[in-house]
């Protein structure tokens, strides 16, 4: 499964190399997430992440993390919008 996080930032570079910073540091101290880096999407938001997961509660339990630590501390993400990306096999389809 993936995990695209669409942000729209309205910060300083400096105060996004931070907050990436956290990001990947809680993804590299989760079992079965893998951070795949950050994109500049050809749309309207300003960065898009891409996260693997072998599921959806450990690729959502960035988020949950990110917010027990440090909510509140990057008032800089306006908004966000999350998609997920499923294989065939996820959603029911045979090998």
């Amino acid at each position: 499964m993936y995990f695209i996080y669409y942000i729209r930032w309205i910060g300083t570079s400096t105060e996004f190399k931070k907050y990436l910073g956290r990001v990947k540091s809680i993804s590299d101290g989760l079992e079965g997430v893998k951070f795949k880096g950050a994109f500049a999407p050809s749309s309207e938001w300003n960065y898009a992440f891409l996260l693997e997961s072998s599921s959806f509660d450990q690729g959502i339990e960035i988020y949950r993390t990110y917010m027990k630590n440090y909510e509140g501390q990057h008032p800089q993400v306006l908004v966000g919008k999350l998609e997920l990306l499923f294989t065939l096999e996820e959603v029911g389809f045979p090998k």
